[in-house]
């Protein structure tokens, strides 16, 4: 039997016990995530305090976790402002995210729990009505949860934790250009072939089509910032 680590503690702890600053965590995280707070824009701790009905400490506590995963910036002297979306760093970002995925989905294949088989099954069992709806945000938490489901069945945390963290900062492009990405119904596709891979145990095929996966949406957030900087140019 495998020894509890240390981030495997962590882990069950943060699950079974929701303080008030993981709740200003998750707040704040989907507020920078989905744009509600702005890229760039200034952090008011005041304001964020009566908004979310939480104390300083909590949303301090949150804001320096959100700024050592580079969704906030702390500037001295002068306060925190919302990560601005850097399309550069997004690269960088992608390049991680083929290499680390691919070996998730091979890990996945291997170590894949029955049950944790059936619940990337079930996320999908729906998405056929949700594409003939052209529900792009239904589809982009579909795409954002069967990533975290694979991840979690690789049975590793660190991996987990990392893929996750890069996965935020691809969300945030999302939201950005959600409406010039039109790869979705063949991304579900893709999840629904990889889960498939992971069933039968076949890591060499869950991995090439999750490097598809990744270099497909590479390829159309590329193609949708090259728009908006040209929409930008001729405004």
């Amino acid at each position: 039997m495998v020894s509890s680590t240390l981030l495997t503690t962590s882990h069950q702890r943060r699950e079974q016990h929701s303080s008030r600053s993981e709740l200003a965590y998750q707040l704040l995280k989907e507020k920078i995530v989905t744009l509600e707070l702005a890229p760039a824009s200034l952090l008011n701790e005041g304001e964020l305090m009566e908004e979310l009905m939480l104390g300083r400490t909590p949303i301090r506590e949150a804001l320096q976790r959100l700024a050592w995963e580079n969704l906030v910036v702390i500037l001295p002297r002068r306060g925190m402002i919302v990560a601005d979306v850097n399309f550069a760093d997004l690269q960088k970002v992608f390049e991680l995210r083929i290499e680390l995925e691919a070996y998730a989905a091979r890990l996945a294949a291997e170590r894949a729990l029955p049950r944790q088989v059936q619940e990337m099954e079930a996320t999908f069992a729906d998405a056929d009505e949700i594409i003939r709806n052209g529900d792009n945000g239904q589809l982009l938490i579909l795409d954002h949860k069967a990533h975290i489901q694979l991840s979690k069945a690789t049975q590793n945390e660190f991996l987990q934790d990392t893929i996750e963290r890069l996965y935020t900062h691809v969300l945030r492009l999302w939201y950005v250009s959600i409406d010039r990405v039109g790869r979705l119904a063949e991304a579900i596709s893709e999840h629904r072939d990889i889960i498939e891979a992971v069933k039968q145990g076949d890591g060499e095929t869950a991995s090439q089509i999750m490097r598809t996966h990744i270099r497909g949406f590479q390829r159309e957030f590329e193609q949708a910032t090259i728009g908006m900087h040209g929409s930008n140019q001729s405004g």
